[in-house]
């Protein structure tokens, strides 16, 4: 991009030319983002991954500096979805202004001004600056970039539930005893969110009604769904809203299949054990008092009892259906 063009969209807030265009000039790689920000009317999304933070972090710390001061002064919408660790967490938790969710194995980065123009920073192997930026405003360009954030968006885990998830990694064999109602929510949430592979819940009805109605759980189990989780939901008797909730949520083919079964051999049941990824379990138990209290727990063999008995009960309650059916 030679310095007329970008005098020219500089002065016309960025919409005009009409260019799809790459620049090498580091000086006004920087100048354009910091300048497009402070432009920018409805909202700024971005994806960035751990070469794009460590640069933004190490050379750009200005330029975010001004893109704060310019959401905090404007109320203007930023998305950031940045694969967190924990040599970047802490970073991360001190951004005050964004709205930040978290996606495994980010590989390259992009952002998006208004849903009309986006930059996409190119880094050469080992290079800690970037060599060539491309930008484009051209619409058909831009709307594909959207809706590839707002898939991933979709996707991603809040930061807050990373930081959980962090959390747990980082004390081995990792315990917590919760004993009100609204922590023992608030986790179940986390654990339901940080799930990539396999969620597993037996339940008794009475609890799974009171976590569907108080809860985001059937919009969280929609988004795993999406993400290719497998879900196998086990509870104490059949309840037929729960029934028709889950069908509907199957109706909408959102990739796997919500799997509901239920069984009446179980005996007074009023627990709910959720097991995500065969790594953390939570049992949560409802009191007399109606208050919920909860173990929370990455303890390997504790997850495995649970696994073992989910197992053992969901494959009982699968043969009786093939011997009903013959």
């Amino acid at each position: 991009m030679d310095e007329l063009t970008f005098r020219q969209l500089k002065e016309s807030k960025y919409y005009e030319p009409k260019i799809t265009d790459v620049i090498t000039d580091y000086k006004m790689m920087l100048d354009l983002v910091a300048d497009a920000v402070s432009v920018t009317e409805k909202g700024y999304d971005t994806v960035i991954d751990s070469v794009m933070f460590n640069f933004l972090l190490k050379y750009f710390k200005h330029g975010i500096d001004l893109i704060d001061k310019h959401i905090e002064e404007t109320g203007v919408k930023m998305r950031m979805i940045v694969d967190a660790n924990s040599k970047n967490i802490d970073a991360l938790n001190a951004i005050k202004f964004y709205e930040i969710k978290h996606a495994d194995g980010i590989r390259g980065n992009f952002g998006i001004w208004d849903k009309r123009a986006y930059i996409v920073f190119i880094f050469h192997k080992e290079s800690e600056q970037p060599d060539q930026t491309l930008w484009s405003n051209s619409k058909e360009l831009v709307d594909k970039q959207q809706t590839l954030f707002d898939k991933m968006w979709d996707l991603a885990i809040p930061l807050s539930v990373r930081n959980k998830e962090l959390k747990y990694q980082q004390v081995p064999q990792y315990c917590d005893t919760l004993s009100n109602s609204s922590e023992v929510k608030a986790e179940i949430s986390n654990v339901v969110q940080q799930c990539r592979e396999e969620l597993l819940i037996i339940s008794s009805v009475r609890i799974l009604n009171l976590l569907l109605l108080a809860s985001d759980f059937l919009t969280q189990v929609s988004v795993l769904l999406k993400r290719g989780v497998k879900i196998r939901i086990l509870c104490d008797s059949l309840d037929t809203d729960i029934e028709n909730k889950f069908n509907f949520i199957n109706s909408l083919k959102l990739g796997n299949e919500l799997q509901y079964g239920y069984s009446n051999q179980f005996n007074k049941f009023n627990e709910l054990v959720l097991i995500s990824d065969g790594k953390t379990m939570l049992r949560s138990i409802l009191q007399p008092s109606k208050e919920f209290m909860a173990h929370l727990s990455t303890n390997e063999a504790e997850v495995l009892v649970q696994e073992i008995l989910f197992e053992k009960s969901w494959n009982e309650i699968k043969s009786l259906d093939v011997v009903n059916s013959n």
